[in-house]
């Protein structure tokens, strides 16, 4: 099904509040034109499935609608041009289609991950009215949301929890108890003393309740039990099916899950358990899916297609799978320079590795389910910003950009990670405000508690807007072959690696003529050029990216291939293909199609 291209707003990406205006929404000062943004000639086909380019914000630290410093859902409508202005001519814009709302619940916390109430929004962050106009904002410009729907526990604070300590001090046994079911309460010895399990005391009486991650997250039961209606967790499941009914109906299209694993476990597991809850719980937001999104013949497989946070090893991940969600790629992701895309981008790891990991997770995860879609990131609010991971080095930053959001599957943008934002340490300094450069903007309040000292070296959205070598450019660019070419999100991977005289070939064959030999001593290109083709349908592409010195890659297997599109990490460097030698500076990506 062919793109149909949202219906408005103009080219400026920030153009909305570069006025202290907070009520405008794509409001354009006029600046002239922006080196950084030519325009864009080429088509795009975005089919309107779950594979989608997502930005996970933070709101608390976006932008600022109402004046208090405190970003909210006003500041980030104002701000949606940013993302996507809703015009495929431009690409001042990031091109972003998927929106990742972290918690937005109401909740006593800053991080709001322990909820208070699942059907309204913080008061800190607007109201249900202003999410509504969000959803209305974001259809528009065809970007789906996704909210972070936290399961795994629950606030302290909320009327269930406070019922069952009331009950707990009263005496009442659980299973006796209306609410102390709904959680998981034990008599004092009685705890399971297994995993990671962590406890507290219930003040004045002889309980305990699971609470893994904090005292003020009590666990809530999630342990299905099909022999028992009144057992706690088919009560808190009813419940769910409510909360996911009010959001889809509102306009959510998935959910963030957080903590997935440590549902009905005691540490990031996977049993029999939580593959019964996860499994019962994504069936059922396909099926209400399908009754709010559904169309004859749209060619969706999946109407609500959720993401969970696996924090664990490969296999677990993997594992997940099977309850027909995705899972997010920890074993790619995150902060370590040995490993996954920030190791290849610091060549430390070698390029042919990662392309071979990739086929690897893509194949096992359809293994596990047919319609599977691969989740990458880099960074996210729970590691360190990931401009540290390769020492504020610009180049380096964008040659990760490349590798992940050229991969299979949904690439995940953490909010200022597109402009090399720092902060590490605690929780509240990986979520410092986003650096606008545009104090109109606002979301100037850092969270309480942060305290992370060093600078911003990298710039503000505004120094890099007109930079046509800034980090944030080449996120742009990158998107746009994503938008350009939808079989490098939706298909299958091959890996392919270089033999002796640098011709491109796959590495069953080349590890066959070199009696099996590893392929960096084939030829040391395979360190640091990562090629792959994916495919989907009738449509399929070669991408070739070089993250070390300059290389001449042999195409003479792939005959008719021609270079259609580029991304350049040095800002001086180029792509030039004569007959079936492809001459590929350092830092540069080529996106190759057969010719009709």
């Amino acid at each position: 099904m062919k793109h149909k291209k949202f219906t408005r707003f103009i080219a400026g990406a920030l153009a909305v509040a570069l006025v202290p205006t907070f009520g405008m929404i794509g409001c354009k000062r006029d600046e002239g034109p922006n080196p950084a943004a030519p325009e864009n000639t080429d088509a795009y086909d975005i089919p309107q499935d779950y594979y989608r380019t997502y930005y996970e914000v933070f709101v608390r630290s976006f932008a600022d609608g109402n004046g208090d410093g405190i970003g909210d859902i006003r500041g980030l409508i104002n701000n949606l041009d940013y993302l996507n202005d809703g015009d495929d001519s431009t690409t001042e814009d990031l091109g972003i289609n998927g929106l990742w709302l972290m918690p937005i619940n109401s909740s006593p916390s800053y991080h709001k991950y322990d909820v208070s109430d699942y059907y309204d929004i913080d008061d800190e962050y607007g109201t249900l009215e202003d999410f509504d106009e969000l959803v209305e904002e974001c259809d528009k410009r065809g970007i789906w949301l996704q909210m972070d729907l936290v399961l795994n526990h629950s606030s302290s604070d909320h009327p269930w929890f406070k019922e069952a300590l009331k009950e707990a001090q009263n005496g009442v046994r659980p299973e006796n108890s209306e609410y102390m079911k709904r959680y998981c309460f034990y008599e004092k010895g009685t705890e399971p003393n297994i995993g990671k399990a962590k406890y507290a005391d219930v003040p004045n009486s002889n309980y305990k309740y699971l609470c893994n991650f904090s005292t003020n997250m009590p666990d809530l039961n999630l342990d299905l039990d099909d022999d028992d209606p009144t057992c706690g967790a088919n009560i808190v499941f009813e419940e769910i099916t409510k909360i996911v009914d009010f959001w889809l109906e509102r306009g959510v299209h998935s959910f963030r899950l957080d903590a997935a694993p440590w549902a009905c476990a005691y540490d990031t597991d996977y049993n029999e358990a939580n593959e019964l809850f996860w499994t019962r719980f994504n069936d059922y937001c396909n099926e209400k899916g399908a009754e709010v999104f559904g169309k004859p013949d749209d060619g969706i497989a999946r109407y609500c297609y959720n993401v969970a946070e696996v924090w664990a090893g490969k296999q677990t991940i993997l594992d997940f799978y099977k309850t027909k969600m995705t899972s997010f790629n920890y074993s790619l992701g995150g902060e370590s320079t040995g490993d996954g895309f920030a190791g290849v981008s610091n060549e430390r790891r070698s390029a042919y590795w990662l392309a071979n990991e990739l086929q690897f997770l893509q194949t096992s995860a359809l293994a596990n389910d047919p319609n599977a879609i691969m989740s990458n990131f880099i960074s996210n609010h729970d590691n360190n910003r990931s401009a540290g991971y390769f020492n504020y080095d610009p180049v380096r930053i964008k040659k990760a950009a490349g590798l992940y959001l050229l991969a299979p599957g949904n690439p995940y943008i953490y909010y200022g990670e597109e402009i090399g934002a720092a902060g590490s340490g605690k929780d509240e300094n990986k979520r410092l405000p986003f650096n606008w450069g545009d104090s109109s903007k606002g979301a100037t309040s850092a969270p309480k508690g942060a305290d992370y000292s060093g600078s911003q070296e990298l710039g503000t959205w505004k120094s890099q807007n007109r930079d046509k070598n800034s980090i944030l450019t080449y996120y742009r660019n990158a998107i746009k072959l994503r938008n350009r070419f939808p079989e490098i999100a939706r298909g299958n991977i091959v890996a392919y690696a270089l033999d002796e005289n640098s011709k491109l070939g796959v590495q069953a064959e080349i590890a066959a003529a070199n009696e099996g030999k590893q392929l960096y001593q084939v030829n040391s290109l395979n360190d640091t050029v990562i090629a792959y083709t994916l495919t989907w349908g009738e449509k399929s592409v070669l991408i070739v990216q070089n993250v070390g010195k300059a290389a001449t890659v042999d195409l003479s297997a792939f005959n008719g291939y021609e270079v259609v599109g580029t991304l350049d990490a040095q800002g001086d460097g180029s792509v030039t293909k004569d007959g079936s030698s492809l001459e590929m500076s350092s830092g540069t990506v080529a996106v190759l199609k057969k010719s009709a």
